[in-house]
């Protein structure tokens, strides 16, 4: 009676397997669909039509206006002058319009795109790129996590910077795996860092600060603070610093793990 018991789990245990990868096989089937689509909608060398162009300059207009949290369809619509659902003929979610959004405000900096040419060094050319990144998101209120939280379809520009860094990086002469580390790192300090500064107190909330009565428990805190709002007055640029620091000693940083 055991040995029955036994099989009648193992059998039900094999038809949970099954089921399971049969619902795992409808998962991955229905994820590329999604990802199909996506780069359909994009289409390889086909432009956005006028209406599209005009909702998405809108939105970034709203976005401007009120910030991401603020940024909804319903809104979008009241600023065209249109139904709601007349924007899912051009755009079939918000999710979708945000991507679009996001290659946008990329576009608009990158234009001319390029990989390092000449003698020029691939730190000056990746401190310069991440610089263009910086500006580009700082153009537009919560750009930078508009711009972190895209897609690489359709926001193919965030595609064609990782991929023209990289070759800069390896042309200059750096181990392919080391490149993508230093990429990477470059690449996730300068959305970090715009994020914080997008969402960061303003220079006047900082003025209004206590900072006597901070001192008292938080000294060295207290101190930065100081050189902070002294640095913002002579119109030193943190970012810039920061940067150079990854990107000057990524050559000495010990090389990613090789299988």
């Amino acid at each position: 009676m055991r040995e029955d018991r036994d099989r009648r789990n193992l059998e039900r245990l094999e038809h949970r397997r099954l089921a399971m990868n049969a619902r795992l096989d409808r998962m991955r089937e229905h994820i590329n669909q999604k990802f199909d689509e996506k780069e359909s909608q994009l289409g390889t060398g086909q432009r956005l039509n006028d209406k599209q162009e005009q909702i998405i300059t809108a939105a970034l207009r709203l976005l401007d206006a009120e910030g991401l949290n603020n940024v909804s369809l319903r809104k979008l619509a009241n600023m065209l002058h249109v139904q709601a659902p007349a924007l899912y003929w051009h755009f079939r979610n918000k999710e979708v319009l945000i991507d679009y959004m996001a290659e946008a405000i990329l576009a608009q900096e990158f234009t001319d795109l390029q990989a390092r040419t000449g003698e020029e060094p691939w730190q000056d050319w990746l401190m310069n790129a991440c610089k263009r990144l910086r500006k580009a998101m700082l153009a537009h209120r919560d750009g930078a996590r508009i711009v972190a939280g895209a897609h690489l379809f359709p926001a193919v520009t965030l595609l064609k910077f990782i991929e023209v860094a990289q070759e800069s990086l390896v042309n200059g002469g750096v181990d392919e795996r080391h490149a993508d580390l230093v990429v990477s790192t470059a690449l996730h300090f300068t959305f970090g860092r715009v994020i914080e500064e997008q969402s960061a107190p303003t220079v006047e909330q900082i003025e209004a600060l206590d900072v006597a009565d901070l001192a008292r428990e938080y000294p060295r805190l207290a101190s930065s603070i100081r050189r902070t709002l002294q640095d913002l007055a002579a119109g030193y640029d943190e970012f810039d610093s920061a940067l150079r620091l990854i990107v000057g000693n990524a050559e000495h940083a010990a090389p990613p793990v090789r299988d």
